[in-house]
């Protein structure tokens, strides 16, 4: 039997969509989430495992709407480059993943490598074929699954969890005693499992909270702090809000991420640091209140998360500045659309051309998407926009991991065209006028992300030859088309 990296991500691809597990919750009304962590128990189960074992692991879990992913990045960093007598070896679970799939799994940080995916991949597969029962968990509870066995397996001394959808029914809230649980920032998303008020999604993502066991929170509006606090209240835990940092609080601390949302971020990691050191270490972080304590300076700054507020200047490419960030909530893509404008703004010298490079899960998304993005258009001028569905490359010489089942086929491309006509509108509505300035607005669709890499080279170079002296991209909408177009411009894994 093959046993490569390729054939495991094949495997992984069989198995049912996230798409599909989030559609029949939809369907059930909510009723098909009541058995999802049992069912999970029973593959970690099956797999070797009771949830207790991963106890031992020292966990940290976190959710959010956005900044989760943020949140568990710096706090992986932190605690990866705290000086103390041994170096704590960290495990990180987070998704989704850019260009392959095993940057979900890290270890120090680091992607596991695509043998150590091959081998822990199969020694789940067989665990669970060796029951007797040969059905498998869904595409993302096996990687949860996976995930355990992995950081058990590596022999951890942390491991963060990154909630995948929600929390109180998500795969990874099986854990019985983490150390810490967190929330980053909420936000509508995911309305049809979640719910569709900010208060109703609180009250999912506060299911993660355990008795006694801490809880942190970055502040939030009244509705889902006050919903929080009664689930944490309901569940035994202790919930502490956390204000974000403050420029006097961060000194002369640069973050390692972009984005002014960062020091929320921050400050909520260094929370979760602090409560994990004082109870896995017994050493308590002398800090003033709202001040990053020095132990903390280093894993703040050399924090990387890839993807999310990233600028890459390729190279063999100078011309083209790409801005990478993989918004994809109506919060998000305000914080996007503020960091974009900033960031590219600075250094600029001669005259600049703008692309907006955009896609999301569906045209229902578009106008509240592409919204905040048009209103900086008077500022920022993007002079395209192209729209390309989570297609990677143009012929079947794809990679497993970029294949992307959660996204119905869409030959026409209407969702794109959809989309192309909402941006037409919002730079309208922007403007003050649905009709105002709009034969100014230009938009290409293209039926692929390679198609569109290949397009925004070729206006490059007609516009480089007609006087422009750079051009900047800003690709965001999904992390799936963030991934896809560093995947076709040959970015390393990071």
């Amino acid at each position: 039997m093959p046993r490569s990296y390729a054939d495991a991500v094949d495997k992984l691809n069989g198995l049912q969509t996230n798409f599909a597990v989030l559609e029949a919750v939809r369907k059930s009304g909510g009723s098909a989430n009541k058995n999802s962590l049992s069912e999970v128990v029973e593959f970690v189960q099956r797999s070797g495992y009771n949830p207790e074992d991963f106890d031992e692991l020292n966990l940290i879990h976190v959710t959010g709407t956005k900044g989760k992913g943020s949140t568990c990045a710096l706090t992986e960093s932190i605690l990866r480059n705290y000086n103390c007598k041994k170096q704590i070896k960290t495990g990180l679970y987070t998704s989704p993943h850019l260009m392959e799939v095993r940057e979900r799994i890290r270890i120090n940080g680091t992607p596991i490598s695509q043998d150590l995916f091959a081998k822990y991949f199969f020694e789940v597969w067989d665990r669970l074929d060796s029951t007797g029962d040969k059905s498998k968990p869904g595409y993302f509870r096996f990687l949860t699954v996976l995930a355990f066995h992995v950081f058990k397996q590596e022999k951890v001394d942390v491991a963060i969890l990154e909630v995948g959808v929600g929390g109180a029914y998500d795969s990874t809230n099986i854990i019985h005693k983490p150390i810490v649980c967190a929330v980053a920032a909420l936000g509508i998303d995911h309305v049809s499992v979640l719910g569709s008020t900010l208060g109703e999604i609180a009250w999912n993502k506060g299911g993660i909270f355990k008795q006694d066991v801490p809880a942190v929170s970055s502040e939030q509006v009244e509705e889902g702090l006050t919903v929080l606090q009664s689930r944490a209240q309901e569940l035994g835990a202790t919930l502490q809000v956390v204000p974000a940092f403050t420029n006097e609080g961060l000194g002369d601390v640069t973050i390692g991420l972009a984005g002014k949302h960062q020091v929320a971020n921050a400050a909520l990691a260094s929370a979760i640091c602090r409560i994990w050191i004082e109870k896995v270490f017994g050493e308590k972080i002398t800090a003033a209140n709202g001040v990053v304590p020095k132990e903390f300076v280093k894993g703040l700054a050399s924090a990387r998360w890839p993807g999310r507020g990233q600028i890459m200047i390729r190279n063999d490419k100078p011309k083209i500045t790409w801005f990478f960030d993989g918004a994809h909530t109506a919060e998000s893509i305000c914080v996007c659309a503020d960091w974009f404008k900033d960031a590219s703004h600075k250094d600029i010298q001669g005259a600049v051309k703008k692309v907006l490079m955009f896609n999301c899960t569906g045209p229902r998304d578009g106008d509240t998407l592409l919204g905040p993005l048009a209103k900086i258009q008077t500022n920022v001028h993007f002079d395209q926009a192209v729209f390309t569905p989570a297609i990677t490359f143009a012929s079947n010489t794809y990679k497993g991991d970029l294949v992307n089942n959660n996204a119905p086929m869409d030959l026409e491309l209407k969702t794109q065209k959809t989309l192309a006509a909402c941006w037409v509108k919002q730079v309208g509505l922007a403007s003050g006028s649905e009709s105002e300035g709009q034969e100014d607005v230009r938009t290409t669709v293209l039926p692929s992300i390679e198609h569109s890499v290949n397009w925004i080279d070729d206006y490059v170079k007609n516009e480089i030859e007609h006087g422009a002296d750079h051009v900047q991209v800003l690709v965001t909408g999904s992390l799936h088309l963030v991934g896809g177009v560093q995947s076709v411009l040959g970015c390393e894994i990071a």
